[in-house]
């Protein structure tokens, strides 16, 4: 079992599968881009892959 399995199916004894966040890949959003900005609130938000393969989202 992969480790994103296991990590689901630990969750789910915790919690019913209903209540879990929403997961989305990163490559859903990014495509290949390697930064997005995200509006929220009325701000805006820069969500980018640094060049260790990291996720940073800043103000």
């Amino acid at each position: 079992m992969s480790k994103k399995n296991t990590v689901h199916s630990e969750l789910t004894r915790i919690r019913p599968l209903h209540t879990l966040p929403k997961t989305i890949a990163s490559e859903v959003l990014l495509g290949h881009l390697k930064q997005i900005f995200i509006l929220h609130d009325g701000h805006s938000y820069q969500l980018r892959i640094t060049k260790l393969g990291k996720l940073i989202l800043t103000k």
